[in-house]
């Protein structure tokens, strides 16, 4: 510092007194206004964190509530819902087509303990919560579809509207006891001619009753299942050699009863595959009345 501002500050304390205290001023203000931006960042970052933890939260509560909604099968719908099922209703299976074709391989094949220990089993409660895995599931795991037809004896139009589901007949033909079936009419021709096979299971307490219920027999017959099977080359064979199938029922005890069924032979008559050849496959056998019912 130089002699002359000592003097000068000596004599005019004053005067450099107010530029300290203003560069004090200055210097507290600064301080006080950082002091302010870490308070006012210390207070926003955990508010901000805050926000994201309830989105988190409100979100996770959303889909625990469609889950939970999903899996409560029996409030997924109320039976005032579902009159008048219907799947798909503008239908018209494979118009232009001759047959199926069905490719066999490992990868077709059903193995039953992978499919779970339990069967999804459709009711007018839960018919729209089933999943789309569930239903392939009844078409492809043994005795499924029966399950499912026992617990719903009372209800064809619930039936019919499971058998147009197009996963369960697309599962159904592609099993592997069933594609070989359905690909080569040799094979279906010994299924036809195996007595002891058609009479167990035509006699089964659950395909007993269903055959009992005309309008079960139609609703199956007319459903998108039994088209799948009758486009199929095996079936279609004998549609287009009607005589073939002739043979085939008058040799069988258990196919010529099933021709007498009224439900039967009303369903041939109306199904748009069977309608052309009906006359012949079931002759002039005349359902039989109610008594001898």
């Amino acid at each position: 510092m130089k002699t002359e501002e000592i003097i000068d500050r000596l004599r005019h304390p004053h005067k450099y007194r107010t530029k300290s205290a203003d560069a004090s001023k200055a210097s507290t203000g600064k301080q006080q206004a950082s002091n302010n931006s870490s308070q006012l960042l210390s207070w926003i970052a955990p508010a901000l964190f805050a926000c994201v933890l309830v989105i988190i939260f409100v979100t996770w509560l959303f889909v625990l509530h469609a889950k939970n909604k999903a899996d409560n099968l029996t409030e997924a719908l109320e039976p005032s819902q579902v009159e008048g099922l219907m799947y798909d209703a503008e239908f018209n299976p494979s118009k232009d087509v001759t047959y199926v074709q069905i490719t066999e391989g490992s990868d077709r094949n059903v193995s039953v303990d992978t499919l779970g220990t339990t069967l999804p089993i459709i009711s007018r409660y839960n018919y729209q919560a089933i999943t789309p895995n569930n239903y392939k599931i009844i078409g492809m795991a043994p005795w499924a579809l029966t399950e499912n037809f026992a617990a719903n004896l009372q209800d064809p139009e619930l039936i019919q509207y499971l058998l147009n589901r197009p996963e369960v007949g697309e599962a159904f033909v592609a099993r592997a006891d069933v594609a070989p079936l359905l690909e080569d009419p040799k094979l279906l021709t010994a299924l036809a001619q195996d007595e002891t096979t058609l009479n167990e299971f035509f006699s089964s307490q659950t395909i007993a009753q269903m055959l009992e219920d005309e309008k079960m027999v139609r609703a199956i017959a007319g459903s998108r299942f039994m088209s799948y099977l009758l486009i199929s080359k095996a079936v279609k064979f004998y549609r287009d050699n009607p005589q073939q199938a002739v043979k085939l029922i008058n040799a069988s005890p258990t196919l010529r009863t099933l021709r007498r069924n009224p439900g039967i032979r009303q369903a041939v008559e109306e199904n748009r595959y069977l309608k052309p050849i009906a006359k012949q496959l079931l002759g002039n056998t005349s359902a039989p009345s109610a008594t001898q019912k």
